[in-house]
């Protein structure tokens, strides 16, 4: 193959691997975040 090629490919590699690591951060920001708004019911407090 000729330089250009293992250049192009290198690129392509390079923005698949960086585009996975990018959405993998945003699906773990995400979970964080609606982990943050659950609400827990209290147990303790018993309505009449």
């Amino acid at each position: 193959m000729c330089p250009f090629c293992f250049a192009t490919m290198g690129l392509v590699v390079a923005g698949a691997v960086s585009t996975g690591g990018l959405a993998a951060l945003a699906v773990k920001v995400s979970r964080k975040k609606n982990a943050a708004e659950e609400i827990v019911p209290n147990l303790n407090n018993k309505e009449k």
